[in-house]
């Protein structure tokens, strides 16, 4: 008497099949939420530009959730990319320079103390990355559907997205982005080296 194994066979391969549909799903659902905030994004750059009250923290807050979802893409691509090691390690890597990318951007934008640091720490890891996209998008072609679609969607859009508003952001005085009076939003995270001269509660001689 034998076993047919052709019913397991077929189960376990319709499950397979569920997990990588239900997988995709979420990677589009994932990659349409980042656009709406990329979206908001551009809106609070132009909001800034004009000077209409509350661009400021548009612009922050969109940001904010683009570095979030960046940070979630990290750890996505080795989740979502296991067929290709090589991709999953560049989608990591775009992805994390991108969280640096728009952190640098925040603070030019809102022309915070320090801006220029980060943009020096930046700059080299953007420019490895730009690099290594334009290599990969040689063998852009021989991917499958749905990680050519990753590859494009979620690394090299946001990589010349990224690219574009550090371009504007250089061609208009940063006091051109912060016309409104937003006083929340006006001081930098960092503090500046007059923060110690100011301070009567002896906090900074404990650094």
């Amino acid at each position: 008497m034998t076993f047919d194994h052709r019913p397991l066979r077929n189960e376990k391969r319709s499950l397979i099949a569920d997990v990588r549909y239900q997988l995709i799903s979420f990677i589009r659902s994932f990659t349409l939420v980042l656009y709406v905030a990329v979206g908001m994004a551009v809106v609070g750059v132009a909001m800034k530009f004009i000077g209409l009250t509350g661009g400021s923290f548009v612009f922050v807050f969109a940001m904010a959730v683009l570095i979030l979802l960046f940070l979630v893409q990290v750890g996505l691509s080795f989740f979502y990319i296991v067929s290709n090691v090589w991709l999953a390690l560049l989608g990591a890597l775009s992805s994390f320079s991108l969280v640096t990318g728009l952190l640098a951007l925040i603070f030019r934008y809102q022309n915070w103390y320090g801006w220029q640091v980060i943009f020096y720490a930046v700059v080299p890891l953007y420019i490895l990355v730009g690099v290594l996209l334009f290599l990969y998008l040689k063998r852009f072609r021989k991917l499958h559907e749905p990680l050519r679609d990753f590859f494009y969607r979620n690394l090299v859009f946001p990589f010349v997205f990224v690219l574009l508003l550090g371009i504007v952001s250089f061609m208009f005085s940063a006091d051109r982005f912060n016309r409104e009076e937003d006083p929340m939003l006006q001081e930098s995270p960092i503090p500046a080296d007059g923060a110690a001269a100011e301070d009567t509660t002896d906090m900074w001689r404990a650094y």
